[in-house]
């Protein structure tokens, strides 16, 4: 389960349906969730009002989760929403954001702005529960050595000891086939290399190697092993998440079947 949780409210049904949903799989007793709400002053509206309705709403979710026996505490703070949730998840340390979002809702940006894992779930609130996410979790690899061992490093602490069935994937491009078979088999020894790597702290592991463009064949390998969640690593560039239009990362994140866990690398 995930120890300091932060989750951004505001207020609506899918992000109250999404708050229960992260309290029954992602926290235990051991866990914190910091819910928080971020009132944008904007011309011509009463900023105290909003931020006093606001903070009543929160006393009512609080006292609804107090029965959980999941600590919560809340915040209804004043700002740019980007930059008053970066400051407050650090802080505060919280080792990972969740995040609801509708399906046509882009999330690109605020993920970009906070460098801090963050499981992204963009559904409706017709099509909450989603199964358990540790029930089976797919791992997205491009094999760079670095890349690699920072995601799995993340998500071993992040998983806190705790073993799950997981598959990691990774898609060879096979632009030239006069080099398709090398570039395969170089790539399931890469990758059984990273499996019994993994085997050391997840025993229940296994690997595969997709044949295809990254983002069409891991999409296409989502759905049809539905897994609770996906694990793709994005490259940072100081405090900033480097994530490039059309990009793989950022198709696996807005197109994904299922929730992904996303890690700054």
């Amino acid at each position: 389960m995930f120890r300091k949780i932060l989750f951004p409210t505001d207020f609506s049904e899918l992000s109250h349906r999404g708050l229960l949903w992260t309290v029954a799989n992602l926290a235990d007793g051991s866990s914190e969730i910091l819910l928080v709400h971020v009132v944008e002053p904007l011309t011509g509206l009463d900023t105290a009002r909003m931020i006093q309705e606001a903070e009543e709403a929160m006393e009512k979710i609080i006292s609804e989760l107090g029965t959980t026996g999941i600590g919560c505490t809340s915040l209804v703070l004043s700002g740019d929403p980007l930059e008053t949730l970066s400051e407050t998840a650090h802080s505060h340390g919280c080792s990972v954001s969740v995040l609801f979002a509708e399906n046509n809702d882009v999330v690109v940006n605020y993920i970009r702005y906070m460098a801090i894992p963050h499981l992204v779930v963009k559904t409706s609130e017709a099509k909450i529960p989603f199964q358990n996410p540790f029930n089976h979790v797919a791992v997205c690899t491009d094999l760079s050595p670095e890349r690699t061992d920072r995601v799995l490093e993340e998500l071993g602490n992040l998983l806190d000891g705790r073993d799950v069935p997981m598959t990691i994937i990774h898609s060879v491009s096979l632009d030239d086939p006069s080099t398709s078979s090398d570039m395969f088999q170089i790539a399931s020894s890469a990758l059984e290399e990273v499996r019994e790597s993994v085997a050391l702290w997840n025993p229940d592991v296994k690997a595969e190697v997709l044949a295809g463009e990254p983002e069409i064949e891991i999409l296409r390998k989502a759905r049809e092993m539905t897994p609770g969640m996906l694990v793709v690593g994005l490259s940072t560039h100081g405090q900033l998440w480097e994530l490039i239009i059309g990009s793989t990362g950022e198709a696996i994140i807005e197109k994904s079947p299922c929730p992904v866990l996303v890690i700054p690398t």
